[in-house]
């Protein structure tokens, strides 16, 4: 650090009074004030200018993969302290002119929150210190929907291929967690097309039905509550599972009902049929409603209560094998002379063999589709 030194006057001596001064007399007097003791250049100094934070971190992290930065007035000095995030994440921070900036290693952990310090002995070259520590709140957004997707898809717990617009390359089987990542928070564009053909459809960055039955699939095999919403621990779960390419343990399963005559439920597993059996649906005035649900409560026997059309209360005990997907409307096991035609409820009623069997193979978020 430099500093500028104010000059002094210079005084020539005389022949004679050199020659004094080797005799040890003292020279004669010539008027001149001698300089000024005790003042030092550094007294005489102007205070450095204190460091000031030019730009912090957004408090909304959109993107967990990119780089973290927080710009001083000046370049950095080499002994400035780095900032910190609390909770500790893996990455780097380097110092770039004038900011210190930070690169995970993977991600920021998404739907999560951190803290940044900037500590006061934070400084710039050619300043003083910042003087006071500084704080700041970071809230990391969950990856979009379009980014879930994806992953349900590669993992196999969504009916689904991505067709890339820009023929992207996405590598088959494992990821690393950075490109895991780096794919949630910015997914390849494209469509996301039925895959068996048959399998219910998806619409790309929506919560639709299928995506959210996809999604209690998942978080049910997980052992994590099946509320088909993404958050914090299902994404720290789907970024493992697609570093080590954990797949789904069975293919894609859904449940196509058909009310064209004579009704008939289909269980798909991936490509095959896996059962079929005749069943009945809803008579006029209780249709069974058609479109896509998931199934949201199962129960191997339970008390059904009603009023049919014509006004006539019911209420049937020990009714087996109940997989609820729609409101009241339930796909289950009852005794009927025949099966084929509408004659429930709204429900869509099994032969009690077939409704066990169906029973096994089904779980919380599997897809009904009825058509």
């Amino acid at each position: 650090m430099r500093r500028s030194l104010r000059p002094t006057t210079s005084i020539a001596l005389a022949p004679l009074a050199a020659g004094l001064l080797a005799l040890g007399a003292a020279p004669p007097a010539t008027g001149t004030t001698p300089p000024a003791t005790g003042s030092s250049p550094e007294a005489d100094a102007a205070p450095l200018p204190a460091t000031r934070l030019v730009a912090l971190p957004h408090g909304t992290i959109a993107n967990g993969t990119s780089p973290l930065t927080v710009t001083l007035s000046a370049p950095v000095s080499p002994s400035s302290p780095a900032p910190t995030l609390t909770p500790n994440v893996a990455g780097t921070w380097a110092t770039s002119g004038d900011s210190e900036v930070f690169t995970p290693t993977s991600t920021l952990l998404p739907c999560s929150t951190y803290t940044m310090t900037i500590w006061a002995r934070t400084d710039a070259a050619e300043h003083a210190e910042l003087g006071r520590k500084r704080t700041i709140r970071l809230s990391v957004a969950c990856p979009p929907l379009a980014g879930l997707q994806q992953a349900l898809a590669r993992l196999g717990y969504l009916g689904a291929t991505l067709h890339t617009r820009y023929r992207d390359h996405l590598r088959a089987g494992r990821e690393t967690r950075r490109e895991a990542a780096v794919n949630a928070y910015h997914p390849p564009r494209g469509a996301l097309v039925p895959d068996p053909s048959n399998a219910p459809p998806v619409q790309l960055g929506q919560l639709d039905a299928t995506t959210r039955g996809a999604l209690e699939v998942y978080q049910e095999d997980k052992g994590l509550p099946a509320t088909g919403e993404p958050n914090r621990t299902t994404w720290l779960s789907l970024l493992y599972d697609e570093s080590v390419n954990k797949r789904a343990p069975q293919p894609y399963t859904w449940v196509q009902v058909s009310e064209s005559l004579p009704e008939t439920l289909w269980v798909h597993r991936g490509n095959d049929v896996a059962f079929s059996t005749p069943v009945n649906t809803g008579v006029a005035g209780a249709e069974t409603e058609r479109g896509i649900f998931p199934i949201y409560a199962r129960y191997v026997s339970t008390s059904m209560a009603g009023e049919d059309p014509d006004g006539v209360k019911y209420d049937v005990p020990d009714v087996p094998w109940v997989n609820y997907f729609n409101g009241g409307d339930a796909v289950h096991g009852y005794p009927r002379e025949a099966y084929g035609f509408p004659q429930s409820n709204g429900c869509v009623e099994l032969p009690i063999e077939a409704a066990h069997t169906v029973f096994g193979m089904l779980q919380i978020g599997d897809i009904v589709w009825v058509q």
